[in-house]
């Protein structure tokens, strides 16, 4: 094998899955540099990417998490995540999101954790103190392909003075440089209390309004972006619905970026921008007309397409995935085994995309280094 030139062992191993390339780095010492090295690494993520390949379901029951072969759909396999350490849990751990194999996950007001589930590696770093008259705490995930950085973004939004009034506060947490920061206030009133930015096109995005609202969820929405590279704030376009009436939300398909749209008449559509920030390029995916349907209940939401892209796996009401034919309009349920009866569903890359420092689930090193906080202390902690 030593024979074989690097360049062509490359493109050979990176098609293959990670399970086996983490298996492979015993064969030498060649190999486990060749599987190790940054220009492996991005190779193996791209050809993933570009061929829809080494995807699972990742899903969320209180502080469970499970994992669930996309192409097999077989069975629900319980995850090791380290913030299981942590038992000052109250809500349940929180995915606030998946880019490039990493997950970002929280069950605590004080940290976050970036952790890769396939080679077991996590960064943990701690989330300035929030301060008091706070109405909602949002969070996103994304990758900046300009700096090769991670960064987690928190929006703390306050109540403002008069009925109408708030402010929100920003602050970007920096992988490479491991340090929050400060940056201009978000200008729109997120519309939903604990909901995460949906990540699309190295953008993160929210539902808002212009003004603080009081229990009207049928106007004025808008979508939101916070670009990652340039970090500024930007209205995305938004389909022409047939009704004013209604509740939205955001999500993603495949990279891609969704509307969810329903209203009072039980009309279900689904809606995704092929070509990102093109107004005209907004297509109706998905559109149905269901009595379950009704303002806030009956949630269905996009995982991701079949094979052919002749189906859509729809996660429904929290409890089970269904396929979703795009020619006959019928749905079909999957049946998988081990799942638990309600949780919540993030699509995640198998890759081996590298925490600097990271370390693996259950070593017992352990490191405390204090780096700066924009109003307060900070320190990472390795376990």
């Amino acid at each position: 094998m030593s024979d074989i030139p690097e360049d062509v062992l490359a493109d050979i191993l990176s098609g293959l899955a990670v399970k086996i390339l983490l298996q492979f780095r015993c064969v030498s010492k060649q190999w486990r540099a060749l599987i190790s090295s940054d220009d492996f690494i991005k190779s193996h993520l791209a050809r993933s990417i570009e061929t829809n390949t080494n995807r699972i379901i990742v899903i969320k029951d209180g502080d469970c998490l499970y994992s669930i072969n996309l192409d097999s759909l077989d069975n629900a396999v319980r995850l090791n995540p380290p913030l299981n350490l942590n038992k000052q849990s109250v809500n349940g751990t929180t995915i606030i999101g998946s880019c490039n194999g990493l997950l970002c996950l929280t069950n605590t007001d004080k940290y976050i954790f970036l952790w890769n589930p396939s080679t077991r590696k996590y960064w943990k770093s701690s989330v300035c103190r929030i301060p008091l008259g706070v109405q909602y705490v949002v969070f996103g995930f994304g990758y900046d392909d300009a700096k090769d950085d991670y960064k987690v973004v928190r929006m703390v939004q306050f109540y403002g003075k008069g009925e109408e009034s708030f402010r929100s506060e920003v602050s970007v947490y920096s992988l490479k440089s491991d340090s929050w920061r400060k940056i201009s206030d978000f200008p729109y009133y997120l519309s939903y209390e604990r909901v995460s930015g949906v990540l699309a096109n190295g953008a993160l995005h929210w539902v808002v309004n212009r003004k603080r609202r009081w229990g009207d969820f049928s106007s004025g929405d808008l979508i939101a972006a916070f670009d990652l590279r340039t970090e500024e704030y930007r209205l995305v376009p938004q389909p022409e619905y047939s009704t004013k009436d209604f509740y939205m939300n955001v999500d993603v398909l495949e990279g891609c970026l969704c509307v969810l749209f329903k209203n009072y008449s039980s009309v279900f559509e689904m809606w995704v921008m092929e070509d990102y920030g093109v107004e005209k390029s907004w297509t109706k995916l998905i559109s149905f007309v269901d009595p379950h349907v009704h303002w806030f209940s009956h949630i269905v939401l996009p995982v991701a397409y079949s094979k052919s892209r002749e189906q859509v796996l729809l996660l429904q009401d929290y409890r089970c995935f269904v396929w979703y034919d795009l020619t006959t309009k019928r749905k079909v349920k999957v049946d998988i085994g081990g799942m638990p009866e309600r949780f919540h569903s993030h699509v995640c890359l198998e890759s081996l995309v590298q925490l600097i420092g990271g370390v693996e689930r259950g070593r017992k090193f352990q490191k405390t280094e204090t780096v700066s906080c924009e109003g307060g202390s900070s320190f990472i902690e390795f376990l």
